[in-house]
């Protein structure tokens, strides 16, 4: 197949060369667009003092400006096409057309009534950019894209993904960008504006190329996969683009940042402007998953009874101990049945929760097991100190102990710092909650702080590499650099629960030489980095100009840096957290991806605030956002950041609509991972929530930001603090049996705060009672349950939607049945005979399968009016012409869906325009004895609000 790349001598030029600019100025930003000898040049700069810097321009070249369009001569190599944009049609004129005019500069190129129209305009200090294509007939493209030359050569550039080519299968919070000194360009696609549809047709991506320009392209361009997560653009793909089609993003111009900090810019945009809009509406995130027991969970008080008794004493092991008494903990499958001290699955963090809630509840058994834990990690055996940190039970009833998590599949002989030093944190921890059996934790950790202090080496590195004897292998512990991050943090925790200079002077050492040899390069090296299931050797990648970056060390270095500033008062380590922090969030998840490519979501914020792993990898949502999670919020307690308090509640909120699996999406597209761990999943997901239970409660309202974030499936919205007056909306879309705990953060202890919550008077309290938290009754519940798919509005879930059914109950209620294939009463799920369905909502699902395929009947639902814009339903099944869903109108059958030979519904909405105030019904029909012959329906929804294209109307 050949391609036809639309060049600017195709286009002759209406305006006149050495023609002014038209310039549209902002205070920090400009953008120049001129025709010069038929080309369109544009300019784009940032003010440095007194003086305008230009940090790039378009890439020379293209159709119109930074335009890149390809045009198929054939669609996907059969078919015949004429190609859009021909020398022939440059010879009958075309050309630019710019206008200025109230703040948008507008680029209009058109030939024979197909057009490319770029409107250019200032959105604060960023450029917004939408590039829109209105062919004049279909067209079969094979990239339509806007190009940038960066204006020198980086010093310091980013892309999600080494090879540089991300499509939105990598967008958690994408950018690319390139800084050179203080100048730099970034990019920053418009998230709000990709929907289901377009993402459907065509990938968008980012690709940043330094080499060959340095080169920086947002857009439509179809991807292929290279290897495991990194991506290419695939020159041999072709989409059809019948409607108008936008590429729409925001483009960052500096000519004054921080030298290799102007990413943080776009960490910030991208949590203002996407993440923190999305977390408004994110109370149904929680729902647990249709895979087992998970599909019946929602609110904390339901997870709760599950993770910790039901999951944890089903996978629970238990060891005899060398002196006597039994350790414990839920097992880990590697290699066999085995109990695991270790970075990925700490079983010793997960007790620390489970002991919180025990506590708390007053479960003595759940403590008794917890306790075990502690027991086992105090018993690990060792030497000078070290210990090993998987316990690996024999047939013979005997234990081995191995090293720990050293490879993929663990190591078995000699010690390992950074499993070493996780394990020894997180007895700290539980000796702070004041947990029982905390005597022996302190001699434990400081006979590992001797060891360990020892083996530091001049320049500040700590050994993280041990043979069985005890000796350091300085080769692999340069390589892993990062790890001394780590053991800095658990040195410092040491410090804080028994002061000792040495533990300091040895973690600041250790931070100098990561401020030096990692956070400088950017060469944030552990075990995961070179040894997980995406291994790879230590290359620099040419095309991104970017080492080989993991975020596992690093997630626990930014709180090391911040018990640095606790224990000197030295501002330096306070603002070299910062920086880093903010690097580990540009792999936080600001939205969640509605690409159809991206399986089973059950809600557009279903994966908001989750974590992926490297540069080389491409999980959403993957395990250690609980870790993470924590860390943030312990940030927005030292600084008062409210942005922190809410990523971090976003960050422990993202493991539930993924338990039990690992992560989401591990080679890009796709859906749930596997069950790696308890402690690598579900249980480390809920030892994050309650770590904090005591300080966010169901929800909290930060006085001083004016910022509220609900946390146990709630959403809190419309904040206003006036004084003492506070007032705020509270909603859920599960049903609450109790009132939900609001804690007030920076309230005045001596004054009276009246609250109100969904326009009513809730209480007056004192700021120490707000402090403490306060009971707030009823919480609202939505009309539609949870489950919104992705692509849905952010209008989805208000009072004005009308459910119709959603099969909840024990019978149909009101609808009719006939025929033998409903039978009497919703089914669960799959019925017997049937593959695994998904995607319902809820527990119930009206499914003709009772009888297997050669069952009919039909399912009438009662009259109602149709009072709402659109008729929302989750459709799955066959995809014959007699097993439909049908509306029926004043008698008359008028729209209808089917399945798509699939088990998975998916939603249809109907567009209800021309049928408004008139009687309807619903009618699932299954009337074949055939393959497919069985229709599925859930969730059926008068709305205001389409949650797929609507169907049907004028």
């Amino acid at each position: 197949m050949n391609a036809r790349i639309i060049l600017p001598a195709l286009l002759a030029a209406l305006a006149c060369a050495g023609e002014a600019p038209l310039r549209l100025t902002g205070d920090a930003v400009a953008v120049e667009a001129q025709v010069v000898d038929g080309a369109l040049v544009e300019r784009y700069l940032a003010r440095r003092g007194a003086e305008w810097i230009e940090v790039a321009r378009n890439a020379p070249g293209l159709c119109a400006g930074p335009v890149h369009l390809v045009v198929a001569d054939r669609a996907g190599g059969s078919g015949a096409f004429s190609p859009f944009l021909t020398s022939a049609h440059a010879a009958r004129g075309a050309g630019h057309r710019l206008s200025l005019a109230d703040g948008t500069l507008t680029v209009m190129s058109e030939v024979e009534g197909s057009r490319l129209i770029r409107r250019i305009a200032l959105d604060g200090a960023w450029v917004k950019i939408t590039t829109r294509l209105e062919p004049a007939r279909p067209l079969w493209l094979r990239a339509f894209a806007d190009q940038y030359l960066a204006a020198a050569k980086p010093d310091w550039s980013y892309a999600p993904s080494v090879g540089g080519f991300d499509p939105d299968a990598k967008y958690k919070s994408p950018l690319i960008l390139a800084q050179s000194g203080r100048s730099a360009v970034g990019i920053i696609p418009e998230l709000a504006a990709l929907d289901r549809a377009a993402l459907g047709l065509c990938p968008h991506a980012l690709d940043l190329d330094v080499p060959g320009g340095p080169l920086l392209t947002v857009g439509f361009m179809p991807a292929r996969k290279v290897r495991h997560t990194v991506f290419a653009a695939d020159g041999e793909q072709s989409w059809e683009v019948k409607a108008p089609l936008e590429n729409s993003y925001l483009l960052q111009l500096d000519a004054d940042a921080e030298p290799g900090q102007a990413f943080r810019r776009a960490v910030r945009l991208h949590w203002s402007r996407y993440g923190r809009a999305e977390q408004a509406r994110a109370g149904a995130q929680q729902q647990g998953r249709k895979h087992g027991g998970f599909a019946r969970l929602d609110l904390w008080d339901s997870w709760r009874p599950f993770v910790w008794t039901a999951e944890s004493r089903a996978q629970w092991l238990e060891l005899p101990l060398p002196g006597g008494g039994t350790g414990g903990a839920v097992s880990t499958q590697r290699p066999h049945r085995s109990l695991y001290f270790s970075t990925w699955f700490n079983s010793l963090r997960t007790a620390v929760g489970m002991g919180l809630y025990a506590r708390r509840s007053g479960d003595a058994e759940t403590l008794r097991r917890a306790r075990q834990t502690l027991d086992l990690a105090l018993a690990l055996p060792g030497r000078d100190g070290a210990f090993k940190c998987i316990a690996v039970p024999q047939p013979d009833g005997t234990t081995q102990h191995w090293a720990g998590d050293g490879k993929l599949w663990s190591l078995k002989t000699g010690y390992l710092g950074y499993d070493m030093s996780w394990t020894a944190y997180w007895l700290l921890k539980w000796r702070a909650a004041g947990l029982p059996g905390s005597e022996a934790i302190l001699p434990r950790c400081q006979a590992l702080a001797s060891f360990l202090l020892a083996r530091q080496y001049p320049d500040g590195l700590i050994a993280s590499r041990f043979d069985e004897d005890g000796s350091a292998d300085e080769a692999m512990s340069r390589q892993l650099r990062a790890e001394s991050g780590p053991i800095a943090l658990f040195l410092l925790e040491l410090n804080a629960q028994a002061p000792d200079p040495k533990l300091v002077e040895a973690a600041l050492k250790a931070l100098a030489f990561l401020d030096r040899e990692v956070v400088a390069t950017r060469q944030w090296y552990d075990f995961e980095t070179f040894f997980s299931c995406n291994a790879r050797p230590e290359t620099f990648d040419q095309r991104t100009q970017q080492w080989p970056v993991n975020n596992l060390a690093m997630s626990q270095t930014v709180s090391a840096y911040l018990k640095a500033w606790q224990a000197t008062g030295d501002r330096h380590w306070l603002d070299q957290g910062g920086i880093v922090l903010d690097y580990l969030l540009l792999f936080q998840q600001c939205w969640t991806s509605p690409s159809p490519r991206m399986h089973a979501m059950t809600s557009p914020t279903m994966l908001l605030g989750g974590f992926t792993t490297q540069n080389a990898d491409a999980e959403w949502s993957d395990a250690r956002q609980s870790q993470i999670g924590n860390a943030l919020l312990d940030w927005y307690r030292e600084t008062g950041t409210a942005e922190y308090l809410e990523r971090g509640v976003a960050a422990l909120r993202a493991q539930f609509p993924v338990s039990p699996d690992e992560n989401w999406a591990h080679e890009g597209w796709g859906g749930a991972s596997v069950v790696s761990s308890f402690h690598w999943g579900t249980g480390s997901g809920m030892a994050g929530i309650e770590l904090e239970e005591d300080f966010l409660r169901d929800a909290i309202v930060d006085l001083r930001a004016g910022v509220g974030v609900g946390v146990n499936g709630l959403d809190l919205t419309g904040l206003k603090v006036d004084g003492t007056a506070v007032s705020f909306a509270l909603a859920s879309p599960f049903a609450w049996s109790r009132p939900a705990t609001v804690v007030f953060r920076h309230a005045e202890a001596g004054q009276r705060y009246a609250v109100t919550v969904n326009g009513a008077a809730a209480g007056t309290w004192s700021g120490a009672e707000l402090q403490a938290g306060v009971a707030i009754a009823p919480a609202v519940r939505l009309a539609v349950p949870p489950g919104i798919p992705a692509g849905a509005t952010a209008g989805w879930g208000t009072a004005t939607d009308r459910v119709i059914a959603d099969f909840e109950g024990g019978s149909w209620g009101g609808w009719t049945a006939t025929g033998a294939a409903f039978g009497d009463a919703p089914a669960a799920g799959a019925l017997p005979g049937q593959t695994p369905v998904d995607d319902f909502m809820g527990k119930g699902l009206a499914n003709s399968f009772r009888g297997g395929d050669s069952a009919i009947g039909t399912l009438t639902s009662p009259a109602f009016v149709i009072d709402r814009g659109y008729l929302n339903l989750l459709v799955g099944g066959g995809g014959g012409a007699e097993t439909t869903v049908t509306l029926v109108v004043d008698g008359k059958p008028m729209l209808s869906a089917r399945g798509r030979n699939s088990e998975r519904l998916a939603w249809t909405s109907w567009n209800l325009a021309a049928f408004k105030g008139r009687t309807a019904r619903v009618e699932i029909a299954d009337r074949a004895t055939g393959a497919w012959g069985h229709i599925l329906a859930d969730q059926i929804v008068l709305s205001d609000t389409a949650l797929a294209r609507p169907a049907g109307g004028p």
